[in-house]
């Protein structure tokens, strides 16, 4: 454990980061009323279920390193690295325009017209900003997989900084620019992640790129192997809490609001777990090249259960914060924050097994178990979870909770599901040839 843990520190820290400068966004647009907090939700979480297809294609870089580490073939960094960022940088572009040509369709999402309305600049700077984001969350796993975590937290630290100054300059019109409400912050992200990317590929150590010797079809074969079941895992599982807020706001604006509150706490939380399973899915996937049956088991397990304990403290964090939180998102003393306070109760209990399954899914990654993992997700989430939430929200008319109890129960199916998966694949370790 104590080699995963030094390597998850920063990601950890980074990721945390990451959701950090989506909470700040939230934060920032509660100042500016329920309307903008409202539509925030609603751009965000549209806008996160292509950005985290792609993150999940992505993730195929390091995962693909760290096996050929692990089998003593480093020659190959150069090639990863270029065949990944094409694919991020290809991907992100088509997501963006597609994105952007549906924003006709916003008015039909069940939102008042207030909120649609302030939606949707944000929606489609948001979309933009995929393209920047994308690409360095593929350089980040290329640095990562080489054991440089400690240069992506940097960059992405700077990222956050510049994005809270960008954000109080351009939202509220500070220092002569205009005030441009929630499409300042849209704005904010597009140039924040554009600093972290530029910053990052220059900097010394990354290697290597050899664009002149272009594509080859067995690397991107390679890739997708791993990247479409993970883009496809990642997108079931997000597609689903993007699709909540449709449903929230159809119940009324003041529950789209909380659920937006206590989503954004439990997203926060997701970010110590999801850089762990990277750390732990890197160290397990050079095992695992290696042949290395007993390191895989010791890795993923140790990675299991500090993943479960270390969430389990996040969510007692955010259950005793409570009423700090509800300052901070601007809902304290509303009928919004009422209904968010007993949410964060369901994301006490939600944060031990998002630990889990989230680290269960890299583990199951670099063991090559990535397409068993996507078609559980996608079943349970869509006709266990979702029927769940339907019928809880809107035939047993508890609303909002009723949404969380059907969200909760899907998670925990999945992390059991894919924690006995692994411990089945970690069983059977191919032997080294003798």
């Amino acid at each position: 454990m104590g080699p995963t843990i030094r390597l998850a520190v920063p990601i950890m820290l980074g990721m945390l980061g990451y959701g950090l400068m989506f909470i700040i966004d939230v934060a920032m647009a509660g100042q500016l009323g329920e309307t903008a907090l409202a539509a925030s939700s609603l751009a965000s979480n549209l806008n996160y279920i292509p950005y985290v297809f792609g993150i999940g294609l992505v993730g195929a870089i390091p995962v693909y390193q760290s096996q050929e580490n692990g089998a003593g073939v480093e020659e190959s960094a150069p090639a990863i690295l270029r065949h990944g960022m094409c694919l991020a940088v290809g991907y992100s572009i088509v997501a963006a325009v597609v994105t952007h040509l549906l924003t006709p369709l916003l008015p039909y999402l069940g939102s008042t017209s207030a909120v649609t309305q302030e939606a949707h600049d944000f929606y489609i700077i948001m979309a933009w900003a995929m393209v920047p984001g994308l690409a360095f969350h593929a350089l980040r796993g290329h640095r990562d997989s080489q054991h440089q975590p400690w240069i992506s937290l940097a960059w992405l630290s700077a990222g956050i900084v510049a994005n809270i100054i960008l954000n109080w300059l351009w939202m509220y019109g500070h220092w002569g620019f205009p005030a441009l409400g929630l499409a300042g912050a849209g704005w904010a992200t597009l140039a924040s992640r554009f600093l972290m990317l530029i910053g990052l590929w220059f900097t010394p150590g990354r290697g290597e790129v050899r664009w002149h010797e272009g594509l080859q079809r067995s690397v991107i074969a390679r890739l997708l192997k791993t990247a479409l079941p993970a883009g496809f895992h990642s997108l079931s599982e997000v597609g689903i809490f993007a699709i909540v807020p449709v449903l929230a706001g159809w119940i009324s604006p003041a529950a789209q609001a909380a659920h937006q509150v206590a989503i954004s706490l439990a997203s926060a939380g997701f970010m110590l777990p999801l850089g762990l399973g990277i750390a732990s899915g890197i160290r397990t996937g050079e095992a695992f090249g290696a042949k290395d049956a007993t390191r895989v088991r010791a890795v993923g397990y140790g990675a299991l259960i500090l993943g479960a304990l270390i969430m389990s403290c996040y969510g007692l964090i955010i259950f005793f914060g409570r009423p700090l939180f509800l300052t901070l998102f601007g809902v304290s003393g509303t009928d919004t924050g009422t209904l968010a306070a007993t949410l964060i109760i369901f994301a006490t209990a939600w944060a031990p097994f998002d630990g889990v399954q989230v680290i269960a899914a890299y583990l199951l990654r670099s063991v090559n178990c990535a397409a068993w993992a996507s078609w559980a997700v996608f079943l349970i989430y869509w006709f266990f979870s979702l029927p769940m939430a339907l019928v809880g929200a809107f035939v047993f008319h508890w609303g909002a909770i009723g949404i969380w109890v059907g969200l909760i129960s899907g998670l925990i199916l999945v992390a059991l599901a894919l924690s006995w998966k692994f411990w089945q694949a970690a069983r059977h370790v191919p032997e080294p040839v003798a």
